[in-house]
């Protein structure tokens, strides 16, 4: 039975672990889902298996369950949202092994056996059209396999190995079992994963010495757009507004981030790089990767990680994300987002309803990553804002968090007396934000993006320098907000905007489109280029009936002086080369699956004799307790011997009496055996003294049976003979 648990425990393990190992699924687990299907659950099953009746009395099982639910649900997910889902699968797990283990009612297994067999489809059905790195080829078939392996071993471990003492062998309950498990996993391999799901192999081009980057001048080269010229201006330039035109140039794909280091910081070294390439209906699009929440009164604004949205962003997603939290705010727009990226977190716009997984595809490199996700964006205006009404107690006391401003008695008294000349308690809530705003007419807009959020950093830009960028707009912005009684937050990310976009970036767009199969199903008319110089920083105001609302706090500042726009410098795309071929036939990685097979045959044996040894070494222990629970642990490690040493495995029906006639150096073992288990005016001398005889008759027995010689010693090392005793 416990070799039965600790299987099913490992073949669960081992599904788990795959996302993690994978070389397709690019984002790890976050700290919750760690949590839960590498704690919570195994540590459950275990409570269940090994704290329960009848071997742990009915509270000593609540106790472990309890504590077990409580330390982890506290510590891993808090209480939220997250503590039904962990409470949940506490439950199922506890419950499911129960049923399996104590009341040996199978079918308790088809759900999580269905549950597993899901997980492999969903990997295969995942990576099906998709290229991976080095270790990647052939990952895909190896799921296949190892997928269908893992299941069966599954199913055959809960069909026999907690088989029924009387039950007789091909009972009907097992095949109806089998067919319940197989029949959909078949059905599901049939539908979702077609015979040429495979349909490329990876070539590299391995580079001991990296070239110089080679930057291509591809506006001198270009014919131009349909119904314009790089010269002039085209019809869609026209409609979405440009603001200069830099050189466009391409770099070798395999070059890509070599030249790069110069041109960090948005705009620095002369050159914006591509990052990302987004598809959005709506302009401007936000797309955060990071929600700033937290204030210090020294450091300024920090990120809160265990915000959904923050966690979102670095989450390892197998299936569509879904939305727990869906606030009803009104003016808000179901919007369809696709963003191809550089970069492996996610960048997503607010709010998020759904993401689908990201997809790993290195033919396209370096824009690898892509995944579509769906964004309630907020379609308000200032016409909305100046109309809003003010904030209940209630909603005040739920925002509490978003209005905390710990300033130092002097920054307060700074920030507040430059508020006093903005606001007064007679404007709305819109009004005091769009007066904050306003405020900045006379400050200096430079595009970039700092790291330093200080609250010093803010007071010095706000009354001495008067010049910033983003940074510094923004986190002040989050600042006053506060001060004026308005639920504020700062939020970073990138700015996907018409008016950012140059002719050299809707050049640079037309040209990735035709080399990336993923965006010529986009209209180019909603396509953006994302670069290095759109790095930006904003802020959120929570206003009444709308939720959170993204304002660009830059908005009524002074533009940046010329030669100061980083967005006016060339733009440097990677020139893409499909770095696929394409397969014929489905090949079997039989070298691969070979290597698995040895390894998880290596590991299967490694586990087993770590069993049969550690399980010895516990009984001994056992042992001296003198109790019903040591003499029984002395009898189970007898037989164990024997077993090492070649004797036959004592029948269950058999009692030590009856076994010893046929072993004879066993009858003094019975006889000791019986009069502690069933003499009932024995004292605890005596019951002391036997219990030590009956130890040294342990020894005594196993030396009378012992394998002589050199071969006796190997397989009375090597046996796993014992492992018939359950």
């Amino acid at each position: 039975m416990t070799i039965a648990f600790l299987l099913r425990l490992f073949l669960y393990l081992a599904a788990m672990a795959i996302p993690y190992f994978h070389t397709g699924v690019i984002i790890d687990y976050d700290l919750f889902g760690l949590g839960l299907y590498f704690l919570l659950i195994p540590l459950q099953a275990a409570s269940a298996f090994f704290f329960s009746p009848p071997k742990r009395s009915g509270r000593e099982a609540l106790l472990v369950f309890a504590g077990v639910q409580l330390i982890l649900t506290i510590f891993l997910s808090g209480l939220g949202r997250g503590t039904l889902i962990y409470l949940a699968a506490g439950i199922w797990s506890w419950g499911a092994t129960y049923a399996l283990f104590r009341f040996r009612w199978r079918a308790a297994a088809v759900p999580e056996l269905l549950y597993l067999g899901s997980i492999y489809v969903r990997l295969i059905n995942f990576t099906r059209g998709a290229s991976f790195p080095a270790s990647g080829p052939g990952i895909s078939q190896l799921l296949l396999f190892l997928g269908i392996a893992a299941v069966l071993s599954h199913l055959l471990t809960v069909m026999f190995a907690l088989r029924r003492p009387n039950e007789e062998r091909g009972s009907v309950k097992e095949y109806l079992l089998l067919a319940a498990v197989v029949v959909p996993l078949l059905l599901a391999a049939v539908l979702l994963v077609p015979p040429d799901f495979v349909e490329h192999s990876v070539v590299f081009n391995q580079l001991f010495e990296p070239p110089e980057p080679e930057y291509r001048p591809l506006d001198e080269e270009a014919e131009g757009f349909p119904g314009g010229n790089l010269q002039g201006r085209s019809r869609l330039a026209e409609e979405r507004g440009q603001n200069g035109q830099p050189g466009l140039y391409g770099l070798p794909a395999d070059q890509w981030g070599e030249g790069q280091e110069e041109g960090e910081g948005e705009g620095q070294g002369g050159r914006q790089y591509a990052v990302l390439v987004v598809s959005s209906p709506q302009d401007p699009t936000y797309l955060a990767d990071g929600y700033f929440e937290d204030f210090d009164s020294v450091r300024g604004f920090g990120m809160e990680r265990q915000n959904p949205l923050n966690e979102i962003i670095s989450r390892r997603l197998l299936e569509t994300w879904r939305n727990p939290i869906l606030p009803n705010d009104r003016a808000r727009l179901d919007t369809d987002i696709f963003v191809l990226s550089t970069i492996p977190d996610r960048v997503m716009a607010y709010l998020p309803l759904s993401a689908e997984p990201t997809v790993f595809d290195s033919s396209v490199f370096p824009f690898t990553y892509s995944y579509p996700h769906i964004a309630a964006i907020s379609v308000t205006d200032p016409y909305d804002w100046l109309q809003i009404r003010d904030f209940s107690s209630r909603e005040r006391e739920e925002l509490q968090e978003y209005l905390e401003i710990p300033l130092d008695s002097a920054s307060r008294a700074r920030f507040e007396g430059y508020l006093t000349e903005l606001i007064d308690d007679e404007m709305s809530l819109g009004q005091k934000a769009l007066a904050i705003l306003q405020g900045f007419d006379e400050h200096l807009y430079e595009i970039g993006f700092e790291e330093d959020v200080s609250v010093e950093a803010m007071e010095y830009f706000l009354f001495d320098s008067m010049k910033g960028d983003c940074t510094e707009f923004s986190n002040t912005t989050a600042i006053l907000g506060r001060l004026a009684g308005i639920p504020t937050r700062v939020v970073t990310g990138y700015l996907a905007s018409s008016g950012l976009q140059t002719l050299s970036h809707l050049q640079g767009l037309l040209t990735l489109q035709q080399n990336i199969p993923s965006l010529q199903e986009e209209p180019l008319e909603e396509l953006f280029l994302v670069t290095t110089a759109h790095r930006h920083s904003w802020t959120q105001f929570y206003l009444p009936d709308y939720g959170w609302i993204d304002f660009e706090t830059t908005e009524y500042a002074i533009p940046p002086l010329p030669g100061g726009d980083p967005n006016s410098q060339d733009v440097v795309i990677p020139l893409i080369e499909d770095r696929t071929v394409p397969g014929t036939e489905f090949s079997v990685p039989w070298r691969l699956i070979g290597e698995a097979a040895a390894s998880l045959f290596l590991i299967s044996f490694a586990f087993l004799y770590l069993f049969r040894y550690g399980r010895e070494a516990w009984l001994r222990m056992r042992i001296g307790r003198g109790d019903r629970q040591g003499l029984l642990a002395a009898e189970r490690l007898l037989l164990l011997l024997l077993a090492n040493e070649g004797v036959r495995l004592k029948r269950r029906s058999e009692t030590p009496r009856e076994y010893s006639a046929e072993i004879p150096a066993l009858e003094r073992f019975a006889e000791i055996y019986d009069q502690l288990r069933f003499r009932s005016n024995i004292s605890r001398d005596e019951r002391s003294r036997l219990t030590g005889e009956l130890t040294a008759e342990i020894d005594r027995v196993v030396a009378t049976k012992r394998r002589p010689g050199l071969k006796g010693g190997l397989l009375r090392i090597f046996t796993l003979k014992g492992l018939g005793y359950r």
